[in-house]
């Protein structure tokens, strides 16, 4: 028997004629928990779409626990012992945790009947097994769970098929602190039983408290294979992006909150949030710190007329205004970037010169059709001023990589010549060097005398980059923070 569950070797695969993978060669050991990164667009996804039967490779081979396997698709991956977690879960809210572990199989049965009572037994011991049994019933509505459950119910779902080999994508993405722990625990539960882990995430600090080695591939390229007690955070960062790093340090604004407020909002209230006051001030970037649930999103939705106002006021350079609607609130130079690039910010089967523009279509207008000139020039304007990778504005942008797409999303809300932009989680789910690109554009953005609002999950972004800060719970502002307050500090001030 092989010391390694998975051994792929020579993987190559092309699309459209261009090369995506180069001859990799990924292997994880038997009850390992094995990182796999690289900045968007490196292959990662390519290569466990591979892995998990989604994409044929053109060449190479696949062994798994010492025997050649040659599967097709992902029924025959879950044949060979591969399960995965997607990052978006799959889950049916109004059915049962136990309806949702066997929705597609449906294993016991009487007769014709689903045998609901088996079903819910076969549940309990899944549940049992990664041990939050205590915490998660079979008969539990989905819908009644936190997202942290939801995603053990995944887990428990994907081990529904006795896998010998768990990928999960991007698990701890939209969890709390809490819920990660809890994550780990679970992982540390499956390792112990001999399940190979195969942990994909751009949650970097993640990878050292978890991880017992990494992969890490650039450009299609396997660049090392290495324990994870072998290398350091910087090693890691220098590695993936090819040059070795700088600390990138945001200097904080001083005397920024004078004059009149660029927004200024006055004891808003929505069905979701209550007695919201705060201001922004030209140039500033605000933070809104808040865990999952306070109402953070929800803050910023009432601000781009998506939620409805029930009381409050709100003033742009000091003269009240009303948003009703989205129309209302870009109207009066408000632009949101949605927490869900994928599904509120971005139509997938547009090219990406479509996308850019799709806030300000009207303006674009030639008699009634688009000015396709127009369109291109401001969209090649804003691909190269965000250094966006793809091949031209008539791109696909589903094809694009994450942190890409999300260059996207910052284009069209610069296009429609706003003068607050609305920030809800704008690094999610991209590498440490996209990442670093896109706090780039904002701030430069903010220097020009534009306001920022900034929703962050991660509070060192928040700590580092935002001018001041306002703490949120339960739906209401608790505390607002000007001066400098460490990352420990500020997670304290959220519990």
């Amino acid at each position: 028997m092989s010391e390694y569950s998975i051994e792929a070797e020579g993987l190559n695969i092309s699309f459209n004629g261009v090369q995506v993978l180069h001859n990799v060669d990924f292997r994880v050991k038997e009850g390992e928990v094995h990182a796999l990164v690289g900045t968007n667009g490196a292959g990662k996804s390519t290569l466990v779409k591979i892995i998990n039967g989604v994409y044929k490779r053109d060449s190479g081979t696949i062994a798994i626990h010492g025997k050649p396997v040659n599967y097709e698709n992902p029924e025959g991956a879950l044949e060979a012992g591969i399960a995965m977690v997607f990052q978006d879960l799959s889950l049916i809210p109004s059915m049962t945790v136990a309806e949702n572990i066997f929705l597609k199989t449906n294993p016991y049965r009487k007769g014709p009947l689903i045998d609901d009572r088996e079903n819910s037994r076969r549940a309990r011991e899944l549940l049992e097994l990664i041990g939050v049994d205590a915490e998660i019933r079979p008969q539990d509505l989905v819908e009644d769970m936190s997202i942290g459950q939801q995603q053990l119910v995944e887990i428990a779902k994907a081990l529904s098929n006795n896998p010998s080999i768990l990928i999960l994508d991007e698990p701890t993405a939209s969890l709390s602190n809490t819920e990660i722990e809890r994550l780990f625990t679970v992982i540390e539960t499956l390792k112990s039983k001999g399940i190979s882990i195969i942990y994909i995430t751009h949650y970097l600090q993640d990878i050292f408290k978890i991880c017992d080695a990494i992969t890490l591939i650039r450009d299609g390229r396997i660049i090392f294979r290495k324990e994870t007690n072998e290398i350091d955070m910087n090693f890691l960062i220098d590695s993936m992006t090819g040059s070795e790093s700088e600390a990138v340090q945001w200097i904080r604004k001083q005397d920024l909150r004078k004059g009149t407020p660029l927004l200024e909002i006055k004891n808003l209230s929505t069905a979701k949030v209550t007695g919201i006051s705060l201001s922004i001030y030209p140039g500033e970037i605000v933070g809104v710190a808040g865990l999952l649930g306070s109402g953070r999103t929800e803050l910023l939705k009432a601000l781009f007329g998506i939620d409805k106002i029930i009381s409050g006021d709100i003033f742009i350079n000091g003269e009240k205004v009303s948003i009703p609607s989205t129309t209302e609130a870009i109207s009066h130079g408000i632009a949101l970037i949605p927490e869900n690039r994928r599904e509120q910010g971005l139509v997938l089967d547009f090219p990406v010169g479509e996308n850019m523009v799709l806030s300000i279509f009207n303006r674009l207008r030639k008699f009634l059709m688009i000015d396709d000139k127009k369109r291109n020039d401001l969209a090649n304007h804003y691909i190269k001023t965000l250094n966006v990778k793809t091949r031209g504005p008539n791109q696909i942008v589903r094809y694009l990589s994450g942190g890409n797409q999300q260059k996207v999303v910052v284009a069209k809300s610069l296009a429609s010549d706003s003068k607050i932009l609305l920030l809800d989680d704008p690094t999610f789910g991209v590498d440490v060097h996209a990442k670093r690109e896109i706090m780039k554009i904002i701030h430069d953005y903010a220097a020009q005398g534009n306001g920022v609002l900034m929703v962050s999950s991660e509070f060192n972004e928040i700590v580092d980059f935002c001018d001041s800060i306002y703490v949120m719970k339960k739906g209401q502002v608790t505390d607002f923070l000007a001066d400098h307050i460490s990352e420990d500090d500020l997670l304290y001030k959220v519990q």
